[in-house]
């Protein structure tokens, strides 16, 4: 899985990127408290993460490709102080409260991070990007790096899968819920004209864009 991610960033092929950051967790994010860390599991290059910073919030990535993590720097204009955190490599915005640790998001210890448990959760293409097999593995490791109380917001999308295969892979609800039984499904929308290019050419009509939060 994580070649194959290396090489669609080399590569360019980035069909799930929102140029615009994603419009339904701008509309169901909570006010949580000014400085509240955030995760944002395989960020890519996500706008997401200024408008998170720009909420008060102290923002944290986590990124295996180079490719990506530069990308987002350089198209935001901001400058970085490149350092090490949990044994990998920590890009920290100069101007904004976002940093990006810079590997194997399986590889990070959550007991080596300085500032401790994360107070909450955006995944918006982690969840849909891990192959079904490999998913309560991902679960597991964020479970272990948020705090126990930790926000949820979390993005699924569900479709034919018996059509077109991931990433990004259709998740179903009693899957999701079988992960985290707390979670709310909050709002639904077809999601199609904003889906890779695949989907359309499998003659997939909906790919439904689920919001679940944290009760």
């Amino acid at each position: 899985m994580l070649e194959q991610w290396l090489t669609r960033w080399r590569e360019g092929r980035i069909g799930w990127h929102e140029t615009d950051g994603n419009t339904l967790m701008k509309r169901h994010w909570p006010r949580l408290v000014r400085d509240s860390s955030v995760l944002v599991p395989f960020c890519g290059k996500a706008v997401d993460m200024l408008w998170l910073a720009s909420q008060g919030l102290q923002v944290t990535g986590v990124e295996i490709s180079e490719v990506a993590v530069e990308q987002f720097f350089s198209e935001n204009d901001l400058e970085f102080v490149l350092t090490d955190a949990s044994g990998i490599g920590c890009y920290q915005a100069k101007t904004a409260p976002i940093r990006i640790l810079r590997g194997n998001y399986f590889d990070i210890d959550p007991g080596r991070l300085e500032d401790g448990a994360f107070d909450a959760l955006y995944d918006r293409g982690a969840l849909v990007a891990v192959a079904p097999g490999e998913r309560p593995r991902y679960v597991e490791q964020t479970r272990r790096l948020l705090a126990p109380e930790a926000y949820r917001l979390v993005i699924s999308m569900t479709y034919d899968d018996s059509r077109v295969s991931g990433p990004p892979y259709s998740v179903k609800p009693g899957e999701m819920l079988g992960y985290w039984d707390d979670l709310e499904c909050v709002t639904s929308r077809n999601a199609i004209g904003d889906s890779p290019e695949k989907f359309r050419r499998a003659g997939i009509e909906e790919v439904i864009e689920s919001v679940w939060t944290s009760v």
